[in-house]
């Protein structure tokens, strides 16, 4: 069952449709967060929202209202999510939380909700995923917040899944950025490594690693230096961390076992 909230009130399907008058109806402006449910409670909730917050505020606006909205939405399908799960012994516990907000010709802002069970890529985690590098040059526009102007990542994410991988990579002049829906983590010489200063969207989860005690260095990850890597994982709020097993027709060393660590450190930071 997948519940809708549209301005901090949970609603039916068919009510939850955000206005005419809304910037993403008429310029495709609007940002969203998702986010885990973990054991009935939001993984990292007040990370995500402070990125909401910056992205507001670097777009001009003042963050306040859209940021009422979204704490009002994320506490009714929080709790909606929690009342189902109760209910419903075959129903998981964990849930897919999505959040979008956008302001309106009007005044003020709207906010739509979204929250459906989640079920977590097990056969990913088992054997890592196949990804490939998208003809797209990676657009750099992170700095601009998690952009519901998003058909950049579908477009190449739709191009990848027609050759047969899981996931696409975004690169620029050589340089792999982020993945379509994921930050980039992978180990050079016996340390971890992410892209960062180069576009990429801010990752809450990489940070949520680095804070439990992961050091992760910045660093440059060329196309050229793919057969020299020890591990290379994907980073989201959904999946945490995944291994990749192979790049296009390069195959990479067995990180299985590393990604499931790292997930295990979000858990428990996640419970602490």
């Amino acid at each position: 069952m997948v519940l809708h909230c549209l301005d901090g009130k949970c609603v039916a399907e068919a009510s939850a449709v955000l206005p005419a008058d809304s910037a993403l109806v008429r310029f495709g402006e609007g940002w969203f967060e998702t986010l885990r449910i973990e054991r009935d409670r939001a993984m990292f909730l007040e990370a995500h929202r402070t990125r909401l917050h910056r992205s507001v505020q670097a777009a001009g606006y003042d963050s306040h209202q859209p940021l009422q909205l979204f704490d009002a939405t994320a506490a009714a399908l929080v709790a909606a999510h929690r009342e189902r799960s109760s209910s419903d012994e075959e129903t998981p516990t964990i849930g897919r939380l999505r959040i979008l907000v956008t302001p309106r010709d009007s005044g003020g802002w709207s906010a739509l909700g979204r929250c459906e069970p989640y079920a977590p890529p097990m056969e990913a985690y088992r054997s890592g995923l196949r990804v490939s590098i998208a003809s797209l040059s990676h657009p750099q526009s992170g700095r601009i917040g998690k952009s519901a102007s998003y058909h950049w990542s579908r477009y190449a994410q739709r191009e990848v899944e027609a050759r047969g991988a899981d996931e696409a990579l975004l690169a620029r002049e050589g340089v792999l950025i982020e993945a379509a829906s994921a930050a980039l983590l992978w180990r050079e010489g016996g340390q971890w490594y992410t892209s960062e200063g180069r576009g990429e969207l801010p990752s809450v989860t990489l940070a949520e690693l680095r804070q439990a005690g992961v050091n992760i260095g910045a660093g440059v990850l060329r196309e050229t230096a793919l057969p020299r890597l020890q591990a290379l994982c994907l980073v989201s709020a959904l999946r945490l961390v995944v291994a990749v097993r192979e790049v296009d027709a390069l195959s990479l060393p067995e990180a299985t076992v590393e990604a499931q660590s790292l997930r295990k450190l979000l858990l428990a930071r996640h419970d602490a």
